[in-house]
C-alpha cells in the first residue's frame, strides 16, 4: 500500500463519539415506538441516524451527512410531533453538533 493512501485523514475521537451518542439517543424512542401502530414511522426515522459512522474515512462527507441528517431530523421532529417523533430531538441536536466538535 502506498504512503499517500495511508495518509488520508479520518474522522476520529470526539465527532465519532457524538454520532455514536446520537445513535444511542435514538434507540429509546425507536424501541418504545416499534410496538405502536406507527412503528414503521419510528423505524424509518431512526434508520439513517448511524449513517455518518460509515463515512469515517471521508471527513468532509461525514460532516455534511451529520449536518444534513440533523437538519432533516429537526424538521421531521416538527412535522411529526403529534405522532411522537419529538422524542428524536436529542439525536437530531447531537447530529447537528457532531461536525463542530473536535480539534479541527
Amino acid at each position: 500500500m502506498n504512503a499517500a493512501a495511508n495518509a488520508r485523514p479520518r474522522v476520529r475521537g470526539l465527532p465519532r463519539a457524538v454520532v455514536a451518542l446520537a445513535v444511542l439517543a435514538a434507540l429509546p424512542p425507536l424501541l418504545t415506538g416499534l410496538d405502536t401502530p406507527l412503528g414503521g414511522l419510528f423505524l424509518l426515522t431512526a434508520l439513517p441516524v448511524p449513517l455518518p459512522l460509515l463515512l469515517g474515512r471521508y471527513p468532509r462527507a461525514f460532516s455534511w451527512t451529520c449536518f444534513l441528517l440533523g437538519l432533516a431530523l429537526c424538521l421531521w421532529v416538527l412535522v411529526g410531533a403529534m405522532a411522537g417523533t419529538a422524542l428524536f430531538l436529542p439525536a437530531a441536536v447531537l447530529l447537528l453538533i457532531a461536525p463542530a466538535v473536535g480539534p479541527r
